[in-house]
């Protein structure tokens, strides 16, 4: 008896990543074809990347020193957070309507 309620968890577990892992929309590789003929492989990236990840790939890409990268990496999030603050303004957004706008700009 001890052994088969660990194992209903274990199934029910497994279960569960089975379908967030088939859910997950998977990134595809598309052809483009450009002028000179030769087909190239492309990753297509999520239709949202956040403005977060879009820094955090800027900064991955510089090859900085840690602590250079963690100061570019915060003032690029810093400057993404202005942006979406502006675009709130500009939408009229007030309080509580405001922060979640804020949130979801920097992170989608």
């Amino acid at each position: 008896m001890r052994f088969i309620l660990p194992a209903i968890y274990a199934s029910v577990f497994a279960v569960a990543i089975y379908f967030a892992i088939v859910q997950s929309p998977l990134p595809q590789a598309v052809a483009s074809v450009p002028q000179d003929g030769a087909a190239v492989l492309t990753q297509m990236t999520s239709p949202k990347i956040g403005k977060r990840e879009t820094c955090r790939q800027s900064v991955a890409a510089k090859g900085l020193k840690r602590q250079e990268a963690r100061d570019q990496l915060q003032l690029c999030v810093a400057q993404a957070r202005v942006e979406c603050l502006k675009q709130a303004i500009d939408q009229k957004l007030r309080s509580g309507a405001r922060r979640v706008f804020v949130k979801s700009c920097v992170a989608a």
